[in-house]
């Protein structure tokens, strides 16, 4: 038990890493135009993350913009386009291998499912590395919810190889090992949204929001 739940804390710190990247930069919420009919299923490619990235330069370019008018104006993303960001986009800012990512979204909830292997050193932490070292299956899936500026995260299901993990040991885990350096991370806790976003709604297939 305490080989999966070191992965689990592990992948967990690789992915909301890579998020927060993301994040920082707009990419996790980003968006596109909003069809009457929900658009087909993309490719997982390196096109769609150039695409993603462009969105995101928007929405940066919108938030330092002082003609727009907040809460004005409606976008979204989609699986794909999640998916191809962090298999190409983030290949170099996340400390593991990402095989493969299958982003899930629906109503107010995300999933992840990834196969991830870590080499040596992956994680800087040598008893941790001697733990995690291979490749592994990670899901996870939680519920996201913003509104007014302010966002909130409940962690919902952990597997590490099909294993669930018990989400008391992942807060106790990250309390000890992740919060001495990033204090800043609370799973319990809503988040200020970044960006001028004054909400994100998680629908069938894509990420809404409001900026």
């Amino acid at each position: 038990m305490r080989k999966i739940v070191s992965i689990a804390l592990a992948g967990i710190v690789i992915i909301a890493f890579g998020s927060f990247i993301a994040f920082r930069d707009g990419g996790v919420l980003s968006f596109g135009t909003i069809a009457a009919k929900e658009p087909p299923k993309q490719e997982v490619s390196e096109r769609a993350a150039k695409s993603l990235q462009q969105k995101i330069d928007a929405l940066k370019d919108a938030s330092s913009d002082p003609k727009h008018k907040s809460g004005s104006s409606r976008m979204e993303v989609t699986e794909s386009e999640l998916e191809s960001y962090l298999l190409y986009s983030l290949k170099e800012e996340i400390p593991a291998r990402v095989d493969t990512a299958k982003v899930l979204l629906t109503e107010d909830t995300v999933s992840l499912e990834t196969q991830i292997t870590f080499s040596s050193g992956a994680t800087g932490n040598s008893v941790v590395d001697a733990l995690v070292g291979g490749t592994h299956d990670l899901f996870l899936k939680g519920k996201l919810v913003g509104s007014r500026g302010i966002g909130k995260f409940d962690l919902l299901d952990v597997r590490v190889d099909s294993i669930p993990v018990p989400n008391v040991l992942i807060q106790t885990l990250i309390r000890k090992y992740v919060n001495p350096k990033y204090p800043q991370v609370d799973l319990n806790e809503p988040f200020e949204i970044p960006w001028g976003i004054q909400s994100v709604k998680l629908e069938r297939g894509k990420a809404v929001i409001v900026y």
